[in-house]
Parts: structure tokens; C-alpha cells; sequence
């Protein structure tokens, strides 16, 4: 066996998937199909944006993985891939024009869905918004391991049965679910934080696709020579230059957040030393961190508090002073006075 990158990993081309295949697995719509495809994309797409905003909102792991595998989004990043690849340009465009529409439709639903929501069931301190609005650096690498296995999985013949598991891994309706979500509230900042995560994941598909594709043998089956798609490529590496910058910021950010956070809650501790109050919790809320204790009396001095804290770099966050009575009272409603 030949140790050619096709060789070891396509069994000397015998697993390679047709390229015919693959095309009609990832190209929704093509000058010569219908819109039979591209009408069961868009409905799984919706329930899919359905499943995972419930699924956020309830905080509930098992709907959110659900919806991951629901969802088809990764058809038209992948047919994004395939086609600067075949240097069919036309079809570039289709595929990316279908990615942009399911983005925005996927972001609507969240958002929608979030406005109906009553306040009282607001997730401000949900797992599942956290985990997706504060993306770091990491998550590029290991959408990059993930979109290469998808990659692998499509084009070649035998591996078809790790795509759900792909599906789970990468992640791509949950983040726009989110940013609808986070959106409904005013929250941009967590917002662009969701989108970052969605566009890291849809980029190392797109790449991912681009190499694999190629050692699979797909490159020059199209109707047009390599330099049409070097507009293409040139955006693909672009946006992965901004990914990059706005990732590491996000990691920056989280790092700050997080010793700040530490700093607040040792803070906390010192101001309430001498007092009849207890330190119970430290949270960050909206922009603020909420400060929660427990106690009677009268509380320190704010200026205490200034003193006792030291900010990180130059930045002076907002603080919030929850305290709650350590008192009991039960009303027994089914005793009725007289």
C-alpha cells in the first residue's frame, strides 16, 4: 500500500464515496434538482431550531442533544466545501446563500420562541446559554478535529455511522438558538459570543472539508478551473482570521472574568468580616455580579468594599448586594381565623 494521505486513508481510493454520492447528500439545491430537498432541509431545520431553543430554555442536555442530531445544517457548510473544491462557483454560492438564510431563520425561531416566554422562567443562570455565549480557542481546535471526522465520514463509503456522533460534537443549531435567546433579552455581547461559536464550528467544517475532499479525489470533477474559486477561498481564510482575533478575546475576557469574579468574592469575605452577615454566593448576572448574604443588621460601609477589592487591569465592574434575613415564618393556610 501506497503511504500517499489517499492510500492510508481511503484504502488505495476502494472506500472513497462517489463523488455523484456525496453531491446528492450535501448539494440541497442544483441548477437540474427540484425543491423537494431543500423543502425537508428547511422543515428539519425549523424543528430542529424548536427542539434546541426548548431544550435551552428548559436547561435540558437530552433535548439539546436531540436537536444536534436533528439538525441538517451541516449539508450546506459541507456543500460549501464540495463546491470550491469541484470549482463549481455557481454552487458555491447556492450552498452559502442556504447556509445564510437557515442562520437567520434558526436565530428568528430562538428569538420568538424567548419572547414568549414569561419573565419569571427567564434563563439567567442557565447552563446551556453559559456554555455557548463565552467561546474560547479550544473550541476552534475541537471543531476542527470534529469537522474533519464529518469530512472523512461523508466522503468515505464505510464510516457512515459516526455522523450522528458529529453531529452531537460540533454543535451548530444550539448557538444560533442561543443567540435568539440572548437577543430577546438585549444581550449582544452574549449574542455575538453565540454567533462567534456557530461561525467557529461552520469554518473548521468548511476547511476541514476543503482537505479532505481534495485527498478524497473530489477537486476538479466540476466544470470550472481552480482560479474561479479563489474569491471564495480568500473569504474562508478571512473569516477565519477574524474567528481567530474574536476567539482569542473571548479568552481573554473569560480568563478576566474569571479572576475577577475570585476577587469580588474574596472582597466580599473582607467587608464582611466584622459584620453579622455571611458571604452565600458570588454570580455573575447581566453585566453585574450579584453578591448574595445572608445576616441581620446593619451592613458595612460601601467604601469598605472599594477597599477591599482590587480590580483586574482597569476594569471596575458593577456589583449588586443581595442580603437576605436569616428569619422562618410558617403560615398554616388551612387553619382559618375566626
Amino acid at each position: 500500500m501506497s503511504l500517499r494521505p489517499a492510500s492510508l486513508l481511503f484504502d488505495d481510493g476502494k472506500k472513497v464515496t462517489p463523488v455523484a454520492d456525496v453531491e446528492d447528500q450535501v448539494y440541497l439545491l442544483t441548477r437540474h434538482s427540484g425543491n423537494d430537498r431543500l423543502f425537508r432541509f428547511s422543515a428539519l431545520l425549523i424543528l430542529s431550531a424548536v427542539i434546541a431553543t426548548g431544550g435551552v430554555l428548559l436547561d435540558s442536555t437530552a433535548t439539546v442533544i436531540g436537536a444536534m442530531i436533528v439538525a441538517p445544517l451541516a449539508w450546506p457548510i459541507q456543500g460549501v466545501a464540495l463546491a470550491i473544491v469541484q470549482a463549481r462557483i455557481g454552487q458555491v454560492r447556492r450552498s452559502a446563500s442556504i447556509l445564510g438564510f437557515a442562520m437567520i431563520a434558526v436565530v428568528i425561531v430562538g428569538f420568538l420562541i424567548a419572547l414568549a416566554v414569561p419573565d419569571e422562567l427567564s434563563p439567567v443562570n442557565n447552563a446551556q446559554i453559559a456554555s455557548r455565549t463565552a467561546p474560547n480557542l479550544l473550541d476552534l481546535f475541537v471543531a476542527i478535529a470534529t469537522g474533519t471526522v464529518g469530512a472523512f465520514a461523508v466522503s468515505r463509503s464505510d464510516l457512515s455511522g459516526v455522523l450522528p456522533g458529529v453531529a452531537i460534537a460540533i454543535s451548530l443549531v444550539p448557538p444560533l438558538a442561543v443567540a435568539g435567546v440572548v437577543l430577546s433579552e438585549g444581550d449582544l455581547l452574549a449574542t455575538l459570543g453565540a454567533l462567534t461559536l456557530f461561525l467557529a464550528n461552520a469554518i473548521a467544517i468548511v476547511i476541514c472539508g476543503l482537505i479532505v475532499f481534495t485527498i478524497a479525489g473530489y477537486r476538479g470533477t466540476g466544470d470550472h478551473s481552480q482560479q474561479t474559486v479563489r474569491r471564495p477561498i480568500t473569504i474562508v481564510i478571512t473569516i477565519l482570521t477574524v474567528l481567530i482575533v474574536a476567539l482569542a478575546a473571548f479568552t481573554a475576557r473569560s480568563l478576566i472574568g474569571a479572576i475577577e469574579e475570585q476577587r469580588v468574592q474574596s472582597a466580599a469575605s473582607e467587608w464582611l468580616k466584622d459584620s453579622k452577615y455571611t458571604l452565600v454566593d458570588v454570580e455573575f448576572q447581566r453585566g453585574a455580579y450579584l453578591v448574595q448574604i445572608l445576616g441581620d443588621g446593619t451592613l458595612p460601609s460601601q467604601d469598605a468594599f472599594r477597599q477591599a477589592f482590587s480590580p483586574v487591569l482597569w476594569l471596575r465592574p458593577t456589583i449588586k448586594i443581595e442580603a437576605v434575613s436569616g428569619s422562618t415564618e410558617t403560615i398554616d393556610l388551612a387553619t382559618s381565623e375566626d
